[in-house]
């Protein structure tokens, strides 16, 4: 049997460890055996252990590129006698695969911030052709972004994300009653807190939408390096009775399910696997025209899309939801069978297993 190894450089569960574990859910361990090397001593390592995953840990802390990361991850390939390394942000671990003359997978999560210039493009062509076999972009519009930055059309195939819908039929909410959030119409959110999430006009957003509904709470599920900054934004503005803070959790989705409308304002978004998962437990979902978002949200049929960075928009769109109890159901309900029908995990493993036959068929093994 094959045997693919997957590289994180995270230590604590963010986009890629999500997607990971979303893949093993749906996995064909008859086909392709998985392993994982990442960051020790994380909620990471701890969940793929529980998993069933045979994991490598490496020393150095979450970094892209280091030296001795190359050689851990070189003695790990060998030893485990790898077939396929797969990395989400480590380069590290495409120069170890290719060391090792190995085939290397890379999956962008991000649009990314690219230099367009010449030299720049060329660049990010080279290393692409000489570090990689093949990139999987989780939406159209990552794809584009990194054609735009130089990277080949031919290199890049379009692997939508994809969550393990079986795990949203009977989900119990337990919000209101472990965090006492009983009152008002409940305005939630998942992501981490990082500037790409455009959390401050969300925040902006609540003052407008308390005027028309003074009991809601915005509730925000997850930590990131901003969580100082966005809690003195909603001290200053009057309204931090009204904004809860849980930091990051665990099975989020017992969370979610009391939420009365989901929101990501998003000023940069590759997909967005908690969009995915608010839909799937048929949440009306408020999301901002920006990356992949529109591949998956259609505005009025199974959510509302506003523009980025528009606090004003984003109010008027939850107040709308927060108004109709029955415009709320039927773009929850179309949300649900969007997920269901075209972004589960069992799509997005036999997908990226027919990438692991591909490149392996191109050289004979």
């Amino acid at each position: 049997m094959k045997r693919v190894l997957h590289v994180l450089t995270d230590t604590n569960i963010g986009g890629a460890g999500r997607y990971f574990i979303n893949l093993v859910s749906a996995w064909n361990f008859g086909r392709y055996e998985l392993l994982a090397a990442c960051p020790s001593g994380g909620e990471l390592e701890r969940l793929l252990r529980n998993m069933g995953i045979k994991v490598f840990t490496i020393s150095g802390g979450e970094k892209s590129m280091k030296l001795q990361h190359i050689k851990q991850i070189r003695d790990i390939i060998l030893s485990e006698k790898i077939d396929v390394v797969h990395t989400h942000a480590s380069f590290a671990g495409r120069i170890a695969g290719r060391l090792s003359g190995r085939r290397v997978v890379l999956t962008r999560h991000g649009l990314g911030a690219g230099k367009k210039d010449f030299f720049h493009r060329m660049a990010a062509k080279i290393v692409s052709i000489v570090f990689t076999d093949c990139i999987i972009a989780i939406s159209r519009a990552v794809k584009i972004s990194l054609i735009e930055n130089g990277v080949p059309a031919d290199m890049i195939k379009i692997v939508y994300n994809g969550i393990d819908v079986e795990k949203f039929g009977g989900v119990e909410p337990r919000l209101k009653k472990e965090f006492g959030i009983a009152d008002g119409p409940i305005i939630g959110t998942v992501a981490r807190l990082v500037p790409e999430k455009g959390y401050e006009y969300a925040i902006k957003a609540m003052m407008r939408v308390l005027k028309s509904f003074p009991k809601a709470r915005m509730v925000i599920v997850g930590d990131g390096p901003l969580r100082d900054k966005l809690k003195n934004l909603a001290d200053e503005m009057g309204i931090m009775s009204n904004v809860d803070f849980l930091g990051y959790h665990e099975n989020v989705e017992s969370l979610v399910a009391d939420f009365d409308v989901f929101v990501l304002p998003s000023v940069s978004e590759g997909m967005g696997l908690a969009l995915l998962e608010a839909m799937a437990l048929g949440k009306p979902v408020v999301a901002t025209e920006a990356g992949g978002i529109p591949e998956v949200v259609k505005n009025g049929v199974n959510g509302l899309l506003v523009p980025p960075k528009d606090e004003k928009f984003l109010a008027e769109a939850i107040i709308n939801i927060l108004s109709s109890k029955q415009a709320a159901f039927s773009l929850g309900q179309a949300a649900r069978a969007t997920v269901f029908e075209k972004f589960s995990a069992r799509t997005m493993a036999e997908k990226t297993m027919e990438i692991y036959d591909t490149i392996l068929r191109k050289t004979g093994e």
